[in-house]
């Protein structure tokens, strides 16, 4: 088991891995290859999978430790945070320690993971593994898990990806969670004639048209499963109109579903898209228009908490609690694209992540380290047995 003489390794890692500002939309290629350099270092076969590019290039990072078989564990993580913000008592991108506390950008959400588990492989011996240790690092996972995708379709070529549990780092307070909400994004363009306010009675607006879109949405809320966390939905951006005496020419908005692997997305936005479709037959005959596009979507995910991997996992956990996360992520994907159960396990806590001053704590990063040895023990190499 890693030691408390492994944390100022880990906490070296995460020093640098905070200094990248690797912000949703803006470039991660530098942490890619700064990651991907250690982990060849320790033993490690990396291939950066490369995603967007342009002047903010962003790629993904698949490693593996270990022969290529099947079988072992998948580590996976996200590289981009939330954009710091102000209200920051230090430098949100250098991690400052105030006893058991580490804050900075993205040590809760996820470099601490991250760092953990490149750390945990520096004490593994890799020649030794009989099944192998995967890593997956992603982009642009706070702005819809849409970084992903370019990874998932490098996995899917692979034959030997097929690991017995994925493991993602999100923080969880060392808890392992089992399901997570899914979530579908829209964006709405709509555009009317122009004129004088004095003929709203006779014409509609695009304002309208998207006013009732916020209504049809707000609706969704109010149902009986709404208020008990099967699903929701918000309007996340509203603007449009010219001045109070002008029938608006434009409104743009943005919503969202949020919901259980129990419920279809489908079947909680038909009132929403009803909606939709009734102001577009008003507007095209005046010569407007009402654009729909889906701008993220990710599924939920639903791992059975008594799956034969996920008990071999939480034994390996030292019988982790079982917990719940209210958020999405990238779990959902990965046991789509990998027939592999996946969970979500990690320190830090959601509460503390997209905010000023966000932290993690170093004991916890230390029991991550423990407890991640003991996870790749217990499926990499052959000291336990499935």
């Amino acid at each position: 088991m890693p030691l408390s003489s492994d944390l100022p390794g880990l906490l070296g890692v995460l020093n640098q891995l905070i200094e990248f500002p690797t912000e949703s939309r803006t470039s991660n290629t530098e942490l890619i290859d700064y990651y991907a350099d250690l982990a060849i270092g320790l033993g490690g076969v990396a291939q950066v999978v490369t995603g967007e590019v342009g002047a903010h290039s962003r790629s993904n990072l698949y490693v593996r430790f270990g022969p290529e078989a099947e079988g072992g564990v998948f580590l996976s993580g996200h590289t981009d945070v939330v954009p710091a913000g102000k209200g920051w008592t230090s430098d949100p991108y250098a991690v400052r320690a105030d006893d058991d506390r580490l804050y900075g950008r993205g040590t809760a959400d996820m470099k601490g993971f991250l760092a953990a588990a490149l750390t945990t492989m520096a004490g593994i011996e890799v020649g030794a593994l009989q099944r192998p240790v995967h890593f997956g690092l992603s982009y642009d996972e706070e702005i819809g898990c849409v970084g992903v995708h370019h990874l998932l379709d490098h996995l899917r070529t692979l034959d030997t990806c097929r690991p017995d549990v994925i493991l993602v780092g999100e923080p969880t307070q060392l808890q392992l969670c089992t399901a997570h909400s899914g979530k579908q994004v829209f964006e709405v363009a709509i555009t009317s004639p122009s004129g004088h306010s004095s003929r709203s009675p006779e014409q509609p607006t695009a304002i309208e048209a998207g006013a009732a879109v916020v209504a049809a949405v707000s609706q969704i809320n109010a149902t009986d499963h709404a208020a008990s966390g099967g699903y929701s939905a918000n309007v996340g951006t509203f603007h449009g109109g010219v001045a109070v005496n002008v029938l608006s020419p434009r409104c743009d908005l943005d919503f969202e579903c949020r919901h259980a692997a129990t419920h279809s997305p489908d079947v909680v936005l038909e009132p929403v898209f009803a909606a939709i479709e009734q102001w577009k037959n008003r507007l095209e005959p005046i010569g407007g228009t009402m654009v729909v596009t889906p701008a993220a979507s990710y599924p939920a995910l639903a791992t059975p908490p008594d799956d034969s991997q996920v008990g071999r996992l939480r034994t390996a956990l030292d019988d982790a609690p079982f917990g719940t996360v209210s958020f999405g992520c990238e779990a959902g994907l990965y046991t789509e694209a990998i027939p592999a159960p996946a969970v979500i396990f990690g320190p830090g806590n959601i509460a503390d992540a997209h905010r000023p001053d966000e932290f993690v704590l170093a004991s916890d990063l230390a029991t991550t380290l423990e407890q991640l040895t003991s996870t790749v023990d217990h499926f990499c190499t052959g000291n336990a047995q499935p």
